[in-house]
């Protein structure tokens, strides 16, 4: 089971952002999108969707 590593990350207030920040802010919407679908294949393959999860439920009369 995966857990959030909440130290992985920090706040900052707003205009104090990095420059790693600032810089993927300027790139195009594509390009960004296309960064975070490299960073997802990293993590899960080359699968190309996440998979789905469902249940069946029968409601029993009320």
């Amino acid at each position: 089971m995966f857990r959030l590593d909440k130290t992985a990350g920090k706040k900052v207030k707003l205009g104090q952002e990095t420059l790693a920040f600032v810089y993927r802010q300027t790139q195009p919407f594509d390009k960004r999108i296309s960064a975070i679908e490299f960073l997802r294949k990293q993590v899960h393959g080359t699968q190309s969707r996440l998979q789905r999860v469902y249940r069946i439920i029968k409601l029993t009369d009320l």
